[in-house]
């Protein structure tokens, strides 16, 4: 805990629910959630002080202290770091190449989750794939090939994504209200703080 004590020298800090929304138990999840997330995100959101590219589905924040991405929709879901992060425009031609490997890295076996959000319908449409295993995951939802609102994808890979530039990190691209892009990403791994145990056990 002593990352936690004091918000001017917390550094090292993840969270992320992904495992958490592994076939939940929605009573339990409902009940645990601000108890097992709430002080950790909090702490994290308050670090991170930058640019806002946001858009209908899903909030981001990026700044020199870290990042963050949370869902509109579904406030539960929920990543963040305060590693520093790079950031930058992309063209809508460089848009579907980052989708497109990060795609394939997920189908490699080479990522820990992916996520992509096409629409904001009701249901949303929505694919969220998290690796539980060595060859076992658990997927929602529907993998499409348009180019999606958000998508994030945890890369843990034997070697570099390339668009990453790094066998571990996250790689998060995000359609703006300006119907523009950006790219963030951060490498390294990291140990999400606070994070449900692994459920491949």
């Amino acid at each position: 805990m002593n990352e936690l004590r004091s918000a001017n020298t917390l550094t090292g800090l993840s969270v992320s629910t992904d495992a958490t929304l592994v076939d939940p138990d929605w009573e339990v999840f409902a009940a645990d959630h601000d108890r097992r997330f709430g002080l950790a995100i909090s702490l994290l959101k308050s670090q991170v002080r930058g640019r806002r590219y946001d858009n209908e589905v899903m909030k981001l924040r990026v700044g020199t202290a870290g990042f963050y991405v949370q869902s509109r929709r579904f406030p539960a879901a929920f990543y963040g770091d305060t590693v520093k992060p790079e950031g930058h425009r992309v063209s809508p031609e460089e848009v579907d190449l980052l989708v497109w490997e990060a795609v394939a890295t997920y189908r490699a076996g080479d990522a820990r989750s992916l996520t992509c959000v096409y629409a904001d319908d009701d249901p949303p449409d929505v694919f969220f794939g998290y690796r539980t295993g060595p060859r076992r995951r658990y997927e929602l939802g529907l993998l499409r090939s348009l180019r999606p609102l958000h998508l994030r994808v945890v890369v843990e890979a034997e070697s570099a994504m390339e668009s990453l530039g790094a066998d571990n990190g996250v790689l998060i691209v995000q359609r703006l209200t300006d119907e523009s892009h950006v790219v963030v990403r951060a490498t390294g791994r990291r140990q999400p703080y606070l994070a449900f145990p692994d459920p491949s056990g």
